[in-house]
């Protein structure tokens, strides 16, 4: 066999064992190779985790090409092994490789050669690479093997008048987790996939869309369960979502310029605003303060972000009707920055931190204006 097909086939069974994370390493990783075991090599494999120097992943990657074109046009069990191989070499090099991804997909729907479970467990380690995280296909990728896994929930009747309906509005036509019966395990891995995914690549605006759409179907799941029973919801489901409210928050206070972060916490919390799900969780009347007052002392702390003060603004809207206490709260900041101003001088930060807080006020009057002509806004 050609070395250069070796290297691909090589490549491509130790990305479909799969490991736990892929590192691209620089060059041809003769440094790293030295001290390591020779019985991968040119690969670095230690405890489920893989190395592949950058020069041979394209090398693979060339003759991958040249294997999957005539594979994916043919059947049988050691077409679908070449496959395997050669699209796995193809999505480390260009994790949004659709037709890779397609004829994967051919591959679970056949149920033989590869299980969605499996495919799952690959797409884990695809979105730890920069590259893979902030490729939307492959996240879209990832929630068909969602839908493929998991079967629907028998969701209840339109809920009562006096509770706010959930609506399948989300997602990209059928590209939605709405309503599908995840367990606890499952709304974690996912939480936990995005997590490690907006570390590998920051402010990953594909990441968090799919983390909402996660938390959308959890969200869903509890309104339905009680709705249509009189036990309250599973526990461990609750205790998921408590959990991924507080993480979120612990989220944003170590990445203050994400913004994607900030739209799904106050998104996450207009899910769970007037739903049922706030009686399981028992803070219904503090949940959106919360996240105002969390927005208010980020805003304090760092006021020259842009970021936060938009996050401000989402919290606003969905801690409505406003109260005395938030005027007290934006008060105080206009102080703070007064403070600043006369202690600093007009630097770049202070004036910038300014400049935000003109258009803050200036959005607040518009919003209490539009809501006081609606005869939405209570006080």
């Amino acid at each position: 066999m050609d070395e250069s097909i070796q290297l691909s086939s090589k490549l491509g069974q130790l990305l479909n064992i799969p490991p736990i994370s892929i590192e691209l390493l620089p060059g041809d990783g003769s440094e790293w190779l030295l001290s390591a075991p020779a019985t991968h090599a040119p690969f670095l494999f230690i405890d489920d985790n893989l190395g592949v120097p950058h020069k041979v992943a394209y090398k693979a990657y060339l003759q991958a090409v040249v294997r999957f074109r005539p594979a994916r046009l043919r059947d049988g069990p050691d077409v679908a092994s070449e496959v395997l191989t050669s699209t796995a070499v193809l999505l480390l090099v260009n994790p949004a490789h659709q037709t890779a991804l397609n004829a994967r997909k051919r591959l679970v729907l056949a149920g033989s050669s590869l299980s969605a479970s499996h495919e799952l467990r690959f797409t884990d380690a695809l979105l730890m690479m920069r590259e893979g995280a902030k490729q939307s296909v492959l996240w879209a990728h990832r929630r068909w093997l969602l839908r493929h896994i998991y079967p629907l929930a028998p969701l209840a009747p339109r809920p009562s008048a006096d509770v706010e309906p959930l609506s399948q509005s989300q997602g990209d036509g059928v590209d939605t987790l709405f309503g599908l019966a995840l367990d606890a395990p499952a709304f974690q891995r996912e939480f936990s996939v995005v997590e490690r995914a907006c570390e590998a690549y920051p402010r990953n605006y594909h990441a968090w869309a799919h983390r909402f759409l996660c938390a959308e179907a959890l969200v869903a799941l509890l309104h339905f369960q009680r709705a249509s029973h009189s036990e309250p919801p599973p526990q461990e489901l609750v205790e998921v979502l408590s959990e991924e409210r507080e993480r979120v928050r612990e989220w944003i206070e170590r990445h203050v310029s994400d913004y994607s972060a900030m739209q799904y916490c106050c998104r996450l919390e207009g899910l769970v605003r007037g739903c049922r799900v706030n009686a399981a969780l028992g803070r219904s009347s503090a949940a959106s303060a919360e996240v105002y007052a969390h927005a208010l002392e980020l805003v304090k702390a760092f006021p020259g972000h842009e970021s936060l003060w938009l996050y401000l603004r989402g919290a606003v809207s969905v801690s409505l009707p406003f109260g005395s206490c938030e005027e007290r709260g934006e008060k105080e900041v206009w102080e703070l920055i007064g403070v600043h101003l006369a202690s600093t001088g007009a630097t770049h930060e202070s004036v910038a931190a300014h400049a935000h807080a003109v258009r803050f006020a200036a959005w607040k009057i518009w919003l209490v204006r539009a809501h006081d002509s609606s005869g939405l806004c209570g006080r």
